[in-house]
């Protein structure tokens, strides 16, 4: 299938992420693990933030975070609020600092998958100081978040494979001309 258009090809490109975004849903809310799932919306947000411009990762990171509330049945909002400065700042540092490569996804996708176990774990646990604060963190926030970090490649290569097939052409031949290929 070949696609002329420029636009075509990016809206074509948002539209199989929303479509991997819903299938992560679907599994997130079908429930396959026994009490706890891996949120691997997280590896979605940023994977994608990696890969596409600084507004359209924020508004990507919003909507991710949306999604997992509506699946993990948290207030509605409070991962969305946490996940956009997120994948902003993913965006941002790839587009100033460092390079699209599997080791640097991983680091980024760790980190902000603690960042969110923590403020998570924190603001509907801890603070309130709930009796079974310690069984929650050790049996569902750790598993579900550690899971997402060890399950992420499958997502990168997911999001590196649209990205690469769907990617503006003019894009395309300056990446094949370069030196900075993701394929390191």
């Amino acid at each position: 299938m070949k696609i002329k258009s420029n636009r075509s090809r990016v809206i074509l490109r948002r539209t199989f992420y929303s479509a991997v975004l819903l299938f992560l849903y679907m599994l997130m809310a079908g429930g396959l693990f026994k009490g706890w799932q891996p949120i691997l919306i997280i590896p979605l947000a940023v994977a994608v933030a990696m890969r596409e411009s600084e507004v359209f990762a924020s508004v990507f990171g919003a909507v991710c975070g949306l999604v997992i509330d509506l699946s993990c049945d948290k207030l509605f909002g409070f991962s969305g609020v946490w996940l956009l400065p997120c994948c902003l700042a993913a965006s941002l540092l790839v587009s100033n600092l460092i390079k699209v490569n599997l080791v640097n996804f991983i680091w980024l996708n760790a980190a902000v998958c603690f960042f969110m176990a923590l403020t998570d774990y924190f603001f509907r646990y801890f603070l309130w100081r709930a009796d079974s604060a310690s069984y929650i963190l050790v049996s569902f926030t750790i598993p579900s978040h550690l899971s997402a970090v060890i399950l992420s490649p499958i997502i990168y290569f997911l999001i590196r494979l649209i990205s690469n097939k769907l990617s503006p052409r003019e894009r395309l031949r300056l990446n094949s001309f370069s030196n900075n290929d993701d394929d390191e």
